[in-house]
């Protein structure tokens, strides 16, 4: 492979490359080469968690481009997404791209022919927001993406199926509070209303096998769909709670074991689209395991340096995904997601070269603290993984030796969806 100017110049055979003269030559090694990671779904400007760790974080993961979502009402007009998009640039390491919204009223739905010519990769409504999104907001965000050809993501749980109380001092009571129905309904709401509009549409951080038989029922019938589903979904279920507490609660929360073996499979066939980590740390203290603690945590689990060697450890080493699937679900199909496909998501001439070195062999134990992350904890803490991340390159330069951060903030650059002016 010949990189120039931070794009694949040409593909060679391996007889052929010998024969190149190169200001800098990397060698692989017997390791795997893949194209970097597209994380469709990131919170690194909300929470406790910054543009600057959160691209370290996903620069150490495999991950070359991140979709970052703003908090309520902070990316849904113009002057906000042109000060977000230097903001990250300016403290970036990996590239990025980011959403417009998060949507949870009418008044959101204003801008968004300009934002999508900013080059917005979608926008995203919220609907158990405090109030939670009726049907009317729902109606008019699926008749804007008709509109405007921006797709609309959806956290999809219907809050009126919710539990008026939470028993939190059972360790289910969480999970209980927010059942299966309430996604189901709330996919079954969005995807009836997307096929009548004609409108694109993202389901966010599928969790249950009823929502799977929902998507892929639409999908038949042609709506304009594609969805995603995080690690921890594919890897906890709800028996965590029990020994992890607070340190797992996320929304929707996890679900039974048959829900992650439907996601496994729905992922491997192709009825889920992509893996998302869905990032988000609330806080940046120690998650506690106490479960009396479980009502005032956040809900959210920091996953952007984790998610890829997960999938790689447990999906592709273990027989769940073939690499040719795990690359097209954490590069290809997140990339034509967010219309970026032509320069990310994958190893082709023209396209940037960012680009994975994986070590499929190393054995290493994940700690309790990342890296980079403001998280201090994580889950996965403890786990025995095969594989590791031991270089990570963004538009032909490397961020991460498989030791050290070793690109500047601000590396990273803004990439506009939809051919965007941003």
């Amino acid at each position: 492979m010949v990189i120039k100017d931070g794009r694949v110049a040409e593909l060679l055979q391996p007889e052929a490359s010998a024969r190149v003269s190169a200001d800098v030559a990397l060698r692989a090694g017997g390791l795997w080469i893949l194209p970097g990671g597209v994380d469709l779904h990131v919170h690194v400007s909300d929470g406790a968690e910054s543009f600057e760790a959160g691209t370290r974080c996903a620069a150490a993961g495999g991950v070359t481009t991140i979709l970052d979502m703003a908090p309520f009402h902070g990316c849904v007009r113009p002057e906000q997404f042109l000060e977000k998009v230097a903001q990250a640039r300016a403290s970036s390491v990996t590239d990025f791209g980011l959403v417009a919204g998060i949507v949870v009223n009418e008044e959101d739905l204003e801008a968004l022919q300009e934002l999508a010519r900013l080059g917005a990769a979608y926008f995203k409504l919220f609907m158990p927001a405090e109030p939670p999104a009726n049907a009317r907001l729902l109606w008019s965000a699926v008749q804007a993406a008709a509109r405007t050809g921006l797709r609309l993501a959806v956290h999809a749980e219907e809050a009126g199926c919710f539990s008026p109380e939470v028993d939190w001092t059972d360790p289910f009571g969480f999970a209980r509070a927010r059942p299966v129905v309430a996604e189901a309904c709330a996919v079954a709401q969005v995807l009836e209303m997307a096929r009548a509009a004609g409108a694109p549409v993202h389901i966010c951080h599928v969790s249950s096998a009823r929502a799977v038989e929902l998507i892929a029922s639409a999908k038949a019938q042609g709506v304009d769909l594609s969805s995603e589903v995080p690690a921890h979904f594919l890897l906890l279920d709800e028996g965590e709670f029990a020994r992890l507490g607070p340190r797992v609660k996320t929304t929707p929360p996890l679900r039974k074991p048959e829900d992650r073996q439907a996601l496994w499979a729905a992922l491997n066939e192709g009825t889920l689209d992509a893996v998302a980590s869905d990032h988000f740390l609330g806080s940046a203290k120690p998650a506690s395991v106490d479960l009396s603690q479980m009502r005032e945590a956040p809900a959210g689990i920091a996953g952007l340096e984790l998610s890829l060697p997960l999938l790689l450890a447990k999906g592709v080493r273990e027989g769940h995904l073939s690499l040719g699937r795990f690359v097209e679900i954490s590069a290809q199909r997140p990339a034509a997601i967010a219309q970026m496909g032509s320069r990310k998501g994958q190893i082709a001439v023209g396209a940037d070269a960012d680009l994975v070195f994986f070590d499929p062999e190393t054995e290493w134990t994940v700690s309790s603290q990342g890296s980079f992350s403001r998280a201090e904890t994580t889950p996965f803490a403890g786990w025995r993984l095969r594989g590791r991340v031991r270089r990570t390159l963004v538009r032909g330069e490397t961020v991460w030796d498989g030791e050290t951060i070793t690109a500047e903030s601000g590396w990273g650059t803004y990439v506009p969806s939809r051919g965007g002016s941003g």
